[in-house]
């Protein structure tokens, strides 16, 4: 059988666009695509023999006008859509070829899931999303003031936002929600943050929303926040939590990865089609269970943050 190609879309910088067909050309891109390669091997399907991967990544504006999808790669097996956003503007700029995400947390919306031509995996970060701001004031009980990034005209930004400022005002923490445009927005909104003061309490925190921009600039928010601020950063995800001190302060969620791993047999399903098999019908949309949930807090984060009351419930790196 000749080497099929995924064809892998994420929001984020452009340089990090490359083929896939070893291991060692996995450091930069999406968390996802590790575990996806891990389940597919989990389940007989081998990387360069059996399946390569076109990961390209673009910004926001240049996926959902269809400009990512004007040079596609010859007949790909799926698109491999690493947001609601990318699965969407799939949907609407080529036709016929399957796509597969994971994760998209309101999918029963989706057209295209209900039109049986995208599946996958969801993760429910939006339906977390207060659960998510709950676990960062368990690690700093001290905030009073959070500010959260969003954007505009996304139904799924919006009702994560919703929630966080409901979970934030419960306990009694002011919500600062912060319109961004673009990945340059973000960036420039980020630097004109209030800087903390060492040693002086961590009131301040960033809640980062579950979106394909924010993910697509992790390493650019720890820094502006992190190290450029000295406020805490805590994420959807616990990709980037980690026992380096540049890592993310903390996050809760489900790991990308665990996302991954999750849509093997749905990459699979396609991969394996021939002939006959052309017309069986896309697996159902797996869902999160309580126990794919990870709350991570970084030490060495928290250390260089002067954070020291983490509740004793979150995994300590």
């Amino acid at each position: 059988m000749a080497t099929k190609t995924i064809l892998a879309l994420a929001v984020g910088d452009p340089k990090f666009s490359q083929l896939i067909d070893h291991p060692n050309k996995l450091p930069g891109v999406r968390p996802y695509i590790s575990g996806l390669i891990d389940g597919l091997a989990k389940n007989g399907s081998r990387l360069r023999t059996d399946f390569v991967i076109d990961y390209r990544q673009n910004w926001l504006d240049y996926i959902v006008k269809g400009r990512a999808f004007t040079e596609l790669p010859t007949d790909p097996a799926l698109i491999y859509a690493m947001s609601t956003k990318v699965l969407r503007a799939a949907g609407d700029y080529t036709d016929g070829i399957p796509i597969v995400f994971p994760n998209c947390s309101e999918h029963g919306d989706e057209a295209y899931v209900q039109e049986g031509r995208a599946t996958g995996f969801s993760a429910q970060r939006t339906q977390s999303a207060g659960e998510c701001f709950n676990r960062f004031f368990m690690s700093v009980p001290s905030l009073n003031q959070v500010f959260i990034p969003h954007i505009d005209e996304h139904d799924i930004c919006e009702n994560a936002l919703q929630l966080v400022m409901d979970a934030a005002r419960k306990k009694a923490v002011e919500p600062q929600p912060m319109l961004v445009k673009s990945h340059a927005d973000l960036l420039d909104k980020l630097s004109g943050l209030p800087r903390r003061a060492p040693g002086t309490p961590a009131t301040i925190g960033v809640h980062i929303l579950p979106v394909d921009l924010f993910f697509g600039a992790t390493p650019e928010i720890i820094k502006r926040v992190q190290q450029e601020k000295n406020l805490p950063a805590f994420f959807p995800v616990t990709d980037w939590v980690t026992e380096a001190y540049d890592g993310a302060f903390g996050g809760y969620g489900v790991p990308q990865y665990t996302c991954g791993e999750r849509t093997a047999m749905h990459v699979k399903q396609i991969l394996s089609r021939n002939g006959p098999d052309e017309a069986q019908p896309l697996l159902p949309v797996a869902e999160a269970a309580d126990t794919d949930f990870d709350w991570a807090v970084s030490r060495a984060a928290a250390d260089a943050l002067g954070i020291s009351k983490i509740d004793a419930g979150a995994r300590l790196l």
